[in-house]
């Protein structure tokens, strides 16, 4: 998964996502207009806000940017506001959490897990005859289970996510990889031809020079 966290307590942002980068991409922003630049550029699974950044509050703005980019992002809220009006008023805004300041990491990953399960696609997609289940990334064909390795699951899990785009290498090694710049584009090209070879059915088209799409 990728989590973005818009934190501008830099010691706090540091410690946070050291913890959270051994079980996901995590992009530690401190800026407002940071966060926004890579909403628009990447997919997150989930999005953690400290609603008050260098004395503004993050407002409806963001929160509905999330929102219309992919509804099935998870947003929490991390505030040291820990009124019951306060919590109130940032589920009001359209988050889907809300968590006091200061908190515990392990709370925090249960609940990034737990918001993560809740808003994964509970539809089965049918492609000629494969059926895939997002929420369990289980794929069965005609009866019989359809077996790919955690990184092959992964891509087309998140290529099936992105149903209809055309997904690049370089998007795809920032969603699957903690530090893509030591791995090379390649690697999804090889990736690609192993799933292709276990599928029974063709659903993954090459766009050339464009990067990768099920359509």
């Amino acid at each position: 998964m990728r989590i973005l966290m818009l934190e501008d307590n830099i010691q706090l942002s540091q410690l946070v996502s050291a913890y959270l980068s051994q079980h996901f991409v995590v992009d530690a922003l401190a800026t407002i207009g940071e966060a926004s630049d890579y909403i628009d550029q990447f997919y997150y699974d989930v999005v953690l806000l400290d609603r008050d950044i260098n004395g503004i509050d993050v407002g409806m703005s963001l929160i509905k940017k999330i929102k219309e980019k992919n509804s099935q992002t998870g947003v929490i809220v991390i505030s040291a506001y820990d009124t019951i009006a306060d919590k109130i008023s940032g589920l009001n805004l359209g988050a889907d959490d809300y968590l006091d300041k200061p908190f515990d990491n392990d709370e925090l990953l249960a609940r990034i897990f737990a918001l993560a399960r809740r808003n994964q696609k509970s539809t089965v997609v049918d492609l000629d005859g494969l059926r895939c289940e997002p929420s369990s990334k289980q794929l069965q064909y005609d009866g019989e289970m359809v077996s790919l390795t955690r990184k092959e699951s992964d891509l087309f899990f998140y290529l099936l996510k992105k149903q209809g785009s055309i997904v690049s290498k370089e998007e795809l090694l920032d969603a699957l990889y903690l530090n893509p710049q030591n791995i090379s584009s390649n690697t999804i090209d090889v990736t690609i031809g192993h799933i292709r070879k276990k599928l029974p059915v063709k659903v993954i088209k090459t766009i050339k020079t464009r990067g990768y799409t099920i359509e």
